[in-house]
């Protein structure tokens, strides 16, 4: 296929949960500065990355989006990006045969609570829609490098994300346009956000196009 008629593909990376909130914050308005100078390890990432000055955002060459990605990417103990291991899971998930392929919009289009469990269902629509469009307004949505980010969880509202669809709460609704897509979506979601709780790391979810 061409690449205007290719679909495109989404994934969950695993990102360091405590910088997540700090650097998206100092990216947003905030104290670069300061935050970068209270992360011994995030000044050492930058440096080893080529950054001469790291706690001075107007000589840091990158845009938001490369920024707060490289700055949040967890790292292996080669530091080497971190992999979820998810099986078929990262490819049945990353194409999803519907609308504009993201699993993550096709659960909030067609899931309903249950009423087993108002309040967890309504958790659960609120990460699932963070996790969808945190990043949509900010300077960090979209970069060079067709680098296209649109919103992350930290690591409890990773694992509470997991626990909320592997629960009764919800159900698909009667009209989904797909037999059985919500529990297919649900189901590779699951097995990455597994992943991640297992790296203890928060995710981002990023497009690729």
């Amino acid at each position: 296929m061409d690449e205007e008629n290719t679909p495109p593909f989404f994934t969950l990376d695993p990102m360091e949960s405590a910088r997540l909130q700090l650097v998206m914050s100092a990216l947003d308005g905030g104290d670069w500065k300061n935050m970068v100078e209270s992360d011994d390890d995030l000044r050492i990432l930058l440096l080893n990355q080529g950054v001469e000055e790291p706690t001075d955002r107007s000589k840091i060459k990158w845009d938001d989006a490369n920024l707060f990605f490289l700055s949040c990417l967890k790292l292996d103990k080669n530091s080497r990006p971190l992999i979820l291991e998810a099986g078929f899971s990262k490819e049945k998930f990353g194409r999803f045969p519907h609308g504009n392929s993201s699993a993550v919009s096709y659960l909030l289009d067609w899931i309903r609570t249950s009423t087993r469990d108002d309040a967890a269902f309504a958790r659960l629509e609120i990460h699932l829609e963070t996790l969808n469009s945190r990043l949509e307004t900010t300077t960090m949505a979209t970069g060079i490098g067709r680098l296209a980010l649109k919103g992350w969880l930290d690591s409890k509202e990773t694992t509470q994300l997991r626990i909320d669809l592997t629960s009764t709460c919800w159900m698909p609704a009667g009209e989904e346009p797909l037999d059985g897509g919500c529990h297919y979506a649900a189901k590779h979601l699951v097995a990455l956000l597994r992943a991640a709780e297992k790296r203890v790391c928060g995710v981002l979810f990023r497009i690729h196009i």
